[in-house]
């Protein structure tokens, strides 16, 4: 049975340890860069943004509408020049009093009188009055020397306020006329928060002004809570969690206390009327019937142009776009820091096993899936409202995968460079090129394995090398130990070592072979073949006037296989019994006068087709018990060989053929 090839199990455990937590540091590296204020905030917020390019728009809101000073409005002569007369906004009051809307914003400011008379501020005044749901703005001011009058008038009391300190604490704040903000139904200020890219993401509801402790509601918080008829008295607010307006009306805020705007679509998604087709009654009875009327300034030159995730909008259509957010409950509801974290340490991790786990395209094209399968769950998310976040998953799994791949290869270089530069030595190319390709492992130190083991010793040497001068020597045996390698190779053998002018084969220990026994044998006579020839170039070459005689042992047990020895030096060789059997039965060629004996384990696997004869039973010095040993004299067939172009075997007389 097939032994599985496996890497050793430590190297695998501690790449798979050093890849998760490349991927965990990554994901926490990144949340951290993509928190507020931090590096990557601004690419967080954009790569958000990106989200309303890819979902359609939400359907226009039907109880909300947007009365627009625009330029058809200034081009009217009978309304005339900005800034108009105060009658025309009260006679704008009064036509969309009798439609009995919900209530009526204006994002117009009024903390002055009319100048050249006070009779265009009465009109107003009872317009504002007759309607009874008129929320009017009050805004940023400067600090002046006494706060206006009232203010504490126009505050608001929530039922309960916590984290106080994540409310906008305004320097001063600018309320509408006295008496107008006395007739009005509310009022609401108008302030903004933009991002560090001057973006408008987020809208909050409270403002302190002057001192903690008192809360004014902003225009778009006034108006809903008008037309929605929610009690200031029951509003709680944790401003760093969550607002709580009215039964079942819950609105999800960040630590800073805002809201993320979920913006139904670009610039024009809710109904836009023409103040000058309004105040001439121009549209038809019932338009503004249970509706939200917001007044605002949306001709170029004159309104607030901001820049929002869906494109630049017009303040007032902002401010319209967070009354239908109030009223809805349509606000973001952004994943909160755990959750962010979970997710990217998911993709980190998923990243870090794709990396080690697979090779680097497959991996790559794994990493690609994931990050697509998390954009796709994020749009999900993105539509009911919950945000997930982006860059910090994302990025991580493609940093976390592009490191761990670079570091794997680098690493699996080195450890292709070692392999051919240890397995080379011994090994035949083409089994070091399926090692390098991975189509087999090493195996670890410790396994054992079923080997026919080989050794030769020249006979003769010692006494010839004694009268040669040491160049000779080294030469011959640079020539023999040559030979003899190219032999094993072709037969796919592993030349385990070179003591002396001894050589040490091996055979099925890298790879499976499983005629290695018959393997051996060819070998064996195929380096007696080869020796022959060798000696008739010597003796030509008056190098030798004595040809040299081999003596080769076999024997087929099982052994220790794997890279033994120290930190300095290790090789990867063969240990047991079986091993040390392979070398007393060459030594016992010299007792028997032989040239190749076997053990009878070696013999019984070898079949027909080689030429044994039975030496019985002999002591062998420094085994416990007599062996049965055989001589192989010759084979009857072709020497077996791996087709390889310019092989040893091929050269030798007869095509390798075997001979008496």
């Amino acid at each position: 049975m097939r032994e599985p090839d496996r890497p050793a199990p430590r190297t695998s455990s501690v790449s798979l340890v050093i890849a998760l937590a490349a991927g965990v540091v990554c994901a926490l590296a990144f949340m951290v860069l993509c928190l507020p204020g931090r590096l990557l905030y601004s690419l967080e917020s954009h790569a958000l943004d990106s989200r309303f390019h890819f979902r359609d728009s939400l359907p226009a809101p039907s109880d909300l509408a947007i009365i627009a000073i625009d330029e058809k409005s200034l081009r009217d002569p009978d309304l005339g020049r900005w800034e108009w007369d105060r009658r025309w906004h009260a006679r704008l009051i009064d036509q969309i009093a009798r439609d009995k809307p919900a209530a009526i914003g204006f994002d117009v400011i009024f903390s002055e009188p009319q100048r050249g008379g006070g009779g265009d501020d009465q009109a107003l005044l009872a317009a504002t009055a007759r309607a009874g749901s008129v929320i009017y703005a009050a805004h940023v001011g400067q600090p002046g020397p006494a706060e206006p009058a009232g203010l504490d008038r126009l505050a608001i009391q929530p039922g309960l306020v916590s984290r106080q300190d994540r409310a906008p604490l305004l320097p001063a704040l600018t309320p509408p006329l006295a008496s107008l903000a006395a007739v009005a139904a509310g009022v609401g200020v108008i302030a903004g928060r933009p991002d560090e890219d001057s973006t408008v993401r987020r809208a909050f509801f409270l403002v302190a002004a002057g001192r903690r402790g008192r809360f004014f509601a902003t225009l778009p918080l006034a108006l809903a809570a008008r037309a929605s008829h929610w009690d200031p008295a029951q509003m709680r607010f944790n401003l760093a969690r969550e607002a709580v307006l009215a039964p079942g009306r819950t609105i999800p805020l960040d630590e800073t206390g805002c809201a993320a705007i979920n913006y139904l679509g670009p610039a024009g998604t809710v109904p836009q009327y023409s103040f000058a087709d309004v105040v001439k009654g121009k549209l038809p009875a019932g338009t503004f019937t249970d509706k939200v009327a917001l007044v605002g300034l949306t001709a170029p030159g004159l309104g607030d142009y901001y820049p929002t995730p869906v494109g630049d909008m017009f303040g007032v259509e902002i401010q319209a776009q967070t009354v239908a957010n109030l009223r809805q409950g349509l606000f973001l509801r952004p994943a909160d820091l755990a959750t962010g974290l979970a997710l990217a340490i998911l993709l980190g991790l998923l990243a870090a096993g794709l990396a080690v786990g697979l090779r680097p395209l497959v991996g790559l094209a794994g990493v690609v899936l994931v990050v697509v399968l998390y954009a796709m769950l994020g749009m999900a998310q993105f539509r009911a409202q919950v945000v997930w976040p982006v860059l910090p998953p994302v990025a991580t799994a493609l940093v976390t995968f592009a490191g761990l791949a670079v570091w794997r290869l680098s690493t699996e270089e080195a450890g292709r460079r070692r392999l051919r530069e240890q397995f080379g030595r011994y090994a035949p190319p083409q089994v070091v090129q399926r090692l390098d390709a991975g189509e087999m492992h090493e195996r670890s130190a410790g396994t054992l394995r079923p080997v026919t083991a080989l050794f030769a010793d020249v006979r003769g040497f010692t006494a010839w090398s004694a009268q040669t001068p040491p160049h000779e020597v080294v030469a011959v045996l640079n020539e023999y130990f040559e030979a003899m390698t190219e032999l094993a190779f072709d037969l796919e053998g592993t030349v385990d070592n070179i003591v002396g002018d001894e050589i040490f084969i091996t055979f099925n220990v890298l790879e499976d072979q499983p005629d290695h026994p018959e393997r051996a044998a060819h070998l064996a006579l195929n380096m007696v073949r080869a020796l022959e020839q060798l000696n008739q170039r010597w003796q030509a070459a008056g190098i030798m006037a004595e040809p040299l005689r081999i003596g080769i042992g076999l024997h087929s047990e099982e052994a220790l296989v794997g890279n033994l020895g120290s930190q300095i030096r290790t090789q990867y060789t063969c240990l047991g019994q079986g091993i040390n059997l392979a070398s007393r039965l060459q030594s016992l060629n010299k007792e028997l006068g032989t040239t190749i004996l076997t053990s009878a384990e070696t013999a019984a696997r070898l079949g027909d087709e080689f030429r044994l004869r039975d030496w019985g039973e002999q002591a062998i010095r420094g085994h416990p018990v007599p062996v049965h040993v055989y001589e192989i004299q010759s084979g009857e067939r072709e020497t077996w060989q791996v087709e390889r172009e310019g092989s040893a075997a091929a050269a030798l007389p007869g095509g390798g053929n075997d001979h008496e």
